[in-house]
């Protein structure tokens, strides 16, 4: 495929957006100039001027009102053309190859205007994406030749990409894909189809600096002029140049107050022959339903089989076959009987552990949810598949009654080796938490099973009465936040963690690899696309840092658009010890923005996750950093 990526980049088509951008200029005397409109444009991820860009006053038609220079500056003078004071005017951006990334804006000049005045969200270098998208039924280009194609550096798999699965309020999933390498990359962005395997879309990306990131919201027609509504989709994210790694944001109901939901989950670099799932439900308590997505990341077909074995051990362990084609992903969900899409055999109101086997590498995203139409308040989850178990594994957030809201965090123990482990959690509070330290020691967990923690309940009623504790103490976690440690010696365990309140849900695996280095390619600080952002408007993303061995941990901010290192910091830490990052702490950060992150802890290791929140429903989500990969 690398061979081709640049004779495709020649053939694709071009696809162009027109960015409608409302001008209100404001009352002045009379006998006041109508004034000029002046500006830049500039490429969104290598922030170079771009030149000869039509620039357009109303619908593009007769005639073109400016061109951008050499440096990528426009200037339209509104007296040369007899235009009326006070007027309001549409402005539109158009050049072959290029879209644009940024939502309609609206905003006052005085007399004129210059782009990066008032207000602070409209752009001083009106960002173009460089893209070519070229819809093609079989993703297939014969081209024109290239005698030095790039080589491909690495590949990131999106096993569950959706576009209005459901209807219009239904889920889609925006996409971010981060550059964690030293050097510019290129993108191949590939869609199919979970019905039939097609692969219904296939674009490009071209230029993405070190440490930024590229971004895909499926329901973009623009960007994503071919891809039909209420489906689902497997994506295939190729790199010419660098590393990369993906995460991705599932959202349904995103504009109601009380039923929206979000989801988060990490994109594949690796796949594994063996997955592990610690907790699969089938109508637990009527309600959680937990569907999982299984993608082939092998270069030929893949037979796969999933094992449940029930956390009671009763019942017999059921298995479920699936045959998946090279880049392709099926599901199955538990809640259903029907052999093709469910699991037939497993048992309601059940607990199970899982274990994905299949010839090929494979990677596997769970998503749990409780949203039926008659749940009030709807909250739904994601976690990855584990792939390597371990003796000891860290978790960089868990809670007990947190946050205002009564946020809690069951945590769920999967036995990956051949004896019964007996798993112990270490539970740190984190800076500023008023939680205790304090340890857990799990019953005997078999081969292939699991058992869960609820810290609500004491110690000793788990797997009984499960009677409620406030005490903290010997026998009971007081309330506050933590990080954890789960340790099982001479063990291989794998463990999720699942953190909740009465509306809100969110989830992660923990991690048996700390690092010296994490990437985050998706940070955001009151991001809502609105002319005042406040600490309580739009998405904001806590970090959840624990130091392993560090002491020190530096933080670095890009910006998504242009990729400039927008603020680094430094945080002390205590090895065995976590805290919180909040984008909001650091007046250096501007609101509204998006940014990648890169988490450095020197000579020490560290675990992170990104929290992601807004207000309104379930609007709650979480997602695991990246280690990096030496």
């Amino acid at each position: 495929m690398s061979s081709t990526l640049l004779r495709r980049a020649a053939t694709a088509t071009l696809v162009v957006l027109f960015l409608l951008l409302t001008l209100a200029l404001p009352a002045s005397p009379a006998d006041a100039a109508a004034g000029k409109i002046t500006g830049k444009v500039g490429d969104s991820v290598t922030g170079q001027p771009i030149s000869n860009v039509d620039v357009y006053l109303g619908i593009p038609g007769c005639c073109v009102w400016a061109h951008t220079a050499a440096d990528g500056s426009f200037t339209i003078d509104l007296d040369a053309i007899a235009a009326q004071d006070h007027g309001l005017w549409e402005i539109y951006f158009v050049k072959a190859g290029y879209v644009s990334p940024v939502k309609t804006n609206k905003f006052q000049s005085n007399g004129g205007y210059t782009f990066g005045q008032d207000p602070a969200n409209v752009p001083a270098v009106f960002p173009m994406v460089k893209q070519l998208v070229g819809p093609r039924s079989s993703c297939s280009d014969p081209g024109t030749g290239n005698p030095s194609p790039p080589a491909l550096t690495s590949t990131v798999y999106l096993p569950n990409i959706t576009r209005r699965l459901g209807g219009p309020n239904g889920f889609y999933t925006p996409f971010i894909i981060q550059n964690t390498g030293t050097a510019n990359t290129e993108l191949e962005v590939s869609f199919y189809k979970f019905t039939d395997g097609s692969c219904v879309e296939r674009y490009l990306v071209f230029g993405m600096a070190p440490g930024t990131s590229h971004s895909n919201d499926p329901n973009d027609t623009v960007k994503n002029p071919s891809l039909p509504d209420n489906a689902q989709f497997s994506v295939v994210v190729q790199s010419f140049g660098s590393k990369i790694v993906g995460v991705v944001n599932e959202h349904q109901n995103v504009l109601d107050p009380v039923r929206a939901e979000a989801l988060s989950y990490d994109g594949f670099t690796t796949g594994a022959n063996t997955v592990y799932l610690p907790n699969i439900t089938r109508k637990f308590f009527g309600l959680f339903d937990t569907p999982f997505i299984i993608q082939n990341l092998g270069s030929s077909t893949a037979s796969v089989t999933s094992s449940f074995k029930s956390f009671d051990g009763t019942g017999p362990t059921i298995v479920i076959p699936r045959t998946i084609d090279p880049g392709r992903a099926k599901p199955i969900d538990p809640d259903s009987d029907d052999i093709a899409l469910g699991a037939p055999g497993l048992t309601d109101n059940k607990q199970y552990a899982v274990t994905v086997s299949s010839n090929q590498p494979i990677a596997v995203v769970v998503n749990t949810q409780a949203d039926k139409p008659t749940v009030a308040q709807p909250v739904a989850w994601s976690t990855d598949g584990v792939t390597t178990g371990a003796s000891t594994l860290y978790g960089a957030y868990a809670a007990k009654n947190a946050q205002g809201i009564g946020r809690y965090s069951p945590i769920i123990v999967q036995n990956l080796g051949a004896a019964a482990v007996t798993p112990k959690i270490t539970f740190t509070p984190l800076t500023g938490s008023p939680g205790t330290a304090n340890t857990y020691t799990f019953p005997a967990i078999n081969p292939n099973s699991s058992k869960a923690l609820d810290p609500r309940f004491s110690f000793s009623t788990q797997a009984t009465t499960h009677t409620p504790c406030t005490t903290g103490g010997a026998d009971c976690l007081a309330d506050g936040e933590y990080n954890i440690k789960i340790e099982a010696v001479g063990g291989s365990i794998a463990a999720q963690v699942n953190v909740s309140s009465a509306s809100t849900g969110m989830g992660y695996s923990a991690t048996a690899s700390p690092a010296t280095k994490f990437f985050l390619p998706n940070l955001t600080k009151s991001l809502c696309f609105c002319p005042t952002p406040t600490q309580t408007t739009g998405w904001s993303t806590p970090i959840l840092l624990q130091s392993v061995t560090a002491t020190t941990v530096t933080i670095s901010w890009y910006n998504f658009l242009g990729g400039a290192l927008a603020f680094t910091h430094s945080v002390s830490l205590t090895p065995g010890g976590g805290m919180r990052i909040d984008p909001w702490s650091y007046s250096q950060l501007a609101p509204d923005k998006q940014y990648s992150v890169v988490v450095d802890g020197g000579t020490g290791t560290v675990t992170a996750i990104v929290s992601e929140f807004a207000s309104g429903g379930d609007n709650a989500m979480m997602y695991e950093g990246f280690a990096a990969i030496p």
